[in-house]
Parts: C-alpha cells; structure tokens; sequence
C-alpha cells in the first residue's frame, strides 16, 4: 500500500530540498565530459545516490538499515568513479604513454620447433628433468575490461590527473565496493561505518574538481 498523498510531499520536500540545483550541475559536475549519454547518466546516478541517502537520513538509519544505507552509497558513487576514470583514460588520454602501457602489454608467445630439430637441442632444453620452452615476447593488445581498477587509477597519478590521496582513497573505495559479495565481507570481517559512505560521495565531488583543474593543464 502507498504512502499518502500528504506523506509523499513531505518526503520529496525534505530529500530533493537537498539536492543541488541544476545550475550546480551545469558549472560543477564533469563538466568536461564531451559524452552526453555518459554525462546524463552520471547526473541521474548522482542524483539517486542522493535521494537515497536523504531517506536513510530522515529514518534515521541504524543497524540493519544503516548498512544497506552505506553500502547503497558506495556502491552508487564508484561506479560514478569508475566510470569517470575510464573516460578519461580511453577518451581524452589513450595516445598517452600510461595509458598504452595498459592497453598494450609484454606477452610470452611460445615458439613451436619441429621435432627433428628439437631432437638436436635436447639435451640443451632439459633442466633438472624439466623441459625448457622456448618463448619470445611480444606487445600484444589488452581487453580494457580485463584492466584491474587500481592499475587504471595509478595511470591517472602518472598523468598528474590526480593527487595521491585521491588516488588512494579511489583504489580503497573500490575494494570496499567489492566487498559488496556476503562472502568476501564476512571473510575481511570489514565493519561498514557512516566514514565509508561519505567518503565514497566527498570523492566523487573531489574526482571532478581535481580532472577539472588538471585538465587545464592539456589545453
């Protein structure tokens, strides 16, 4: 059954009586993301990280729903993050030395040596009873999803995209996010607390006036 009419009104008022106006959002947030459809949904996320918080925040959340309060709110905001710094490597920066260094990486690629060949070097590709390989390297090319998020992030630090701090407190968000699983929570034995959820939003607020005033930088 629905709240009543006059419940609702009083709800909206209090949590969207919070959030900031569109004219904040226009001057501060991302602003330099050329990508609408990303920009767009990023606000939307923003927006809802928000709302959801001001009603955990008017319950005044304690336990059990203090938890998925904080976790909602970590959850939400490094995925803004992520998203943020994954736009901006493959986007604005991906002809950027950091970057290819991602993109492309040192594989050994073995090499096949016919039999009657092999026969001759035996005795030289035999160590300690194992058989040697032979193998050479080469660059080959990286799937982006297959990049680990804290690689990604220290090559936003290389760029000078962001400070250290920032950089750290990115890479610490996302393992608490990923320790959204049951099992990897109770295994860390990580105690959800109120700093968590704030953090998760004060940096993503911090992410985009830092690649704001870096950016400057590369104009």
């Amino acid at each position: 059954m629905p709240f009543s009419e006059d419940l609702q009104e009083k709800i909206f008022d209090y949590v969207y009586g919070h959030l900031p106006s569109e004219e904040w959002y226009d001057k501060r947030f991302y602003t330099f993301i050329k990508n609408d459809n990303l920009r767009e949904r990023l606000i939307i996320e923003y927006k809802n990280s928000r709302v959801i918080y001001k009603i955990f925040e008017g319950l005044q959340a304690k336990d059990e729903l203090l938890l998925a309060q904080i976790k909602t709110q970590v959850i939400m905001y490094v995925s803004i993050q992520e998203a943020v710094i994954n736009y901006g490597l493959f986007d604005i920066f991906e002809a950027k030395r950091p970057v290819q260094d991602l993109l492309f990486q040192n594989r050994n690629t073995q090499i096949m040596i016919p039999s009657h060949k092999k026969e001759k070097l035996v005795e030289e590709l035999i160590h300690d009873g194992k058989e040697i390989l032979t193998f050479y390297k080469e660059k080959k090319p990286v799937d982006k999803t297959k990049i680990r998020y804290d690689q990604k992030v220290e090559a936003c630090f290389r760029l000078n995209l962001i400070d250290i701090q920032l950089k750290e407190d990115l890479i610490k968000l996302y393992k608490y996010r990923n320790t959204v699983h049951i099992e990897s929570e109770l295994k860390q034995n990580l105690d959800y607390n109120l700093e968590m959820g704030n953090l998760a939003y004060r940096r993503v607020e911090g992410l985009s006036m830092q690649l704001t005033e870096s950016l400057k930088n590369f104009i």
